[in-house]
């Protein structure tokens, strides 16, 4: 089963123990991350203990609106509107952390 993680805000160190334990057990994570919660794709320790996923993406318009797109760690792809809706598709399950 795959399942989405939405990470709005920089509170999520809940939702990365969750989808680690969701890991352990087989499942396949993804990660997206929005509005706040894009400041975590520019830290490399975070990515790094993400290193599970499947994959990790951030929300290119709230990047560019921080103006963090620069700043984005090696692994973490920009992704639009578009790219979002066929992740959600892609899910079995979506998590919204905000």
């Amino acid at each position: 089963m795959s399942v989405l993680f939405v990470i709005g805000s920089l509170s999520g160190s809940t939702a990365f123990r969750a989808a680690s334990e969701m890991a352990k057990k087989g499942m396949k994570i993804f990660f997206l991350f929005t509005r706040g919660g894009c400041l975590h794709a520019t830290d490399p320790e975070i990515m790094e203990h993400l290193s599970y996923a499947e994959g990790v993406y951030c929300l290119e318009s709230d990047c560019e609106s921080q103006s963090l797109s620069a700043k984005i760690t090696g692994g973490v792809e920009l992704m639009d509107y578009n790219g979002w809706v066929k992740l959600i598709e892609k899910c079995r399950k979506v998590v919204s952390w905000n």
